[in-house]
C-alpha cells in the first residue's frame, strides 16, 4: 500500500507543477518568437505587469512630480488595455495638462531648448532644433567642446561628431527646402541626450566609431530612427528609450515600438525599462522552462507507470500464488496415483 499511496504523491505534485510549468514556459517562448517585434514584446509583458493598483500609483506619483505628460501616457495605456482608472484621478491629469499650464511650460522649455539645447519635451526639442536650424547650437556645441581641448579638458567626442554633422544637415535641410527634418531634429535630440546624460555609452561609443570609421550611413540610419521615435511618442519618450539603447538595432526598435504605441510609448517604457526593447533574459528564462518541462513530463510518466505497477502488483501476485497452489496440487495427486 505504501508504494501506491507514494506514486500517487508523486504523480499529484508533478500534475500540480505542470500547471505552474507549462505557462511559465509558453511565456518565455512567446518572448523568445517575438524576435524584433518591440511592440510585441511589450504587449506581452504588459499582461504581468500592468495592473489597475499600479496603474493608479503611477499616475499618482507622476501627478506629485508636477509630470502632466507621464500621467497623460499612463492614462492613455490604461485605456489601451482596458484598465479602469479612476474619473477623479482622470480629472486631476486633465487639469495637469490644460492649455494654460501646457502652453506656459512649452513657452520656458522652447527658450530653454534654443538657447541651451537641452529638450526635456516637445517645446524643449523644437527649441533646441530651431537653434539648430539657424547654425546657432552646433556652432555653440562644437565651440564648446573647441574650447575644452583649447584648456587641456577632456573633449566630448560624440557631442562634437554630432555638431560637425549638424551642420552638415542643416546645409542639406536648407538646401532641399526641408526634406531631411526628421535627421536634423535625431541630431538635435541626441546631442540632448548626450548632455542630460541621458544616451548611453554604448550608443556614444558606437556612434563615434561610426562617424569615425567612415560609416556615416550606418549613424544617419540611427539618427533617423531617433527622430522618428521623437516625432510619434515626443521627446520624453526617446530620452528614455535611449538609455537601453547600446546600436542601430536597438534604435530600430525603439522607433518601431514608437510607431506602434504612440503616445503610451512613455509609460510602456516606464514601466518595463530594457525588458520594453529586448529579450535577452527571456534566453535563459526558455532554457531554464524548456529544461523543467522535460523534467515534469518524464516524472509524470515515470510516477503514472509506477502507480499502475503498485496497483497491479498485489493481483499479480495473487494469480501467482493461485497458480503455484494449483501446480502443487497437481504435484501431490500424480505422486499419489
Amino acid at each position: 500500500m505504501y508504494r501506491i499511496l507514494a506514486a500517487a504523491g508523486f504523480l499529484l505534485a508533478f500534475a500540480g507543477a505542470a500547471h505552474w510549468v507549462v505557462p511559465a514556459g509558453r511565456y518565455a517562448y512567446e518572448l523568445v518568437a517575438a524576435g524584433d517585434d518591440a511592440a510585441r514584446i511589450a504587449d506581452l509583458q504588459l499582461d504581468r505587469e500592468l495592473t489597475a493598483p499600479r496603474v493608479a500609483q503611477e499616475i499618482e506619483d507622476a501627478l506629485a512630480n508636477d509630470d502632466g505628460e507621464l500621467a497623460a501616457s499612463f492614462v492613455e495605456l490604461a485605456d489601451a488595455r482596458d484598465i479602469a482608472v479612476d474619473t477623479s484621478l482622470r480629472l486631476r491629469v486633465a487639469a495637469a495638462n490644460s492649455t494654460a499650464v501646457v502652453a506656459a511650460r512649452r513657452a520656458g522649455a522652447f527658450g530653454e531648448g534654443f538657447v541651451t539645447g537641452t529638450a526635456d519635451d516637445m517645446a524643449g526639442l523644437a527649441g533646441a532644433a530651431a537653434g539648430d536650424l539657424t547654425v546657432w547650437g552646433d556652432l555653440r556645441d562644437a565651440g564648446r567642446e573647441a574650447l575644452h581641448w583649447a584648456r587641456g579638458e577632456p573633449v566630448d567626442d560624440v557631442m562634437l561628431g554630432l555638431a560637425g554633422a549638424g551642420i552638415v544637415a542643416t546645409g542639406a535641410t536648407y538646401a532641399v527646402f526641408g526634406a531631411p527634418l526628421t535627421l536634423r531634429a535625431g541630431l538635435s535630440l541626441l546631442k540632448g541626450a548626450r548632455r542630460a546624460g541621458a544616451l548611453s555609452a554604448r550608443l556614444a561609443g558606437h556612434l563615434v566609431t561610426a562617424l569615425r570609421g567612415g560609416r556615416r550611413a550606418e549613424a544617419a540610419l540611427v539618427v533617423a530612427d531617433v527622430g522618428r521615435t521623437a516625432a510619434k511618442a515626443g521627446t520624453r519618450a526617446t530620452l528614455a528609450g535611449l538609455r537601453h539603447v547600446d546600436d542601430a538595432a536597438g534604435a530600430a526598435r525603439l522607433a518601431r515600438l514608437s510607431g506602434a504605441k504612440g503616445g503610451k510609448t512613455l509609460a510602456i517604457i516606464k514601466t518595463l525599462g530594457r525588458g520594453a526593447l529586448f529579450v535577452t533574459e527571456a534566453m535563459w528564462k526558455l532554457a531554464f522552462w524548456i529544461i523543467a518541462l522535460a523534467v515534469n513530463a518524464f516524472g509524470l510518466v515515470s510516477s503514472f507507470n509506477a502507480l499502475v505497477v503498485a496497483m497491479v502488483r498485489p493481483l499479480w501476485r495473487r494469480r501467482r500464488t493461485g497458480a503455484t497452489h494449483a501446480l502443487a496440487a497437481l504435484g501431490r495427486g500424480m505422486l499419489a496415483v
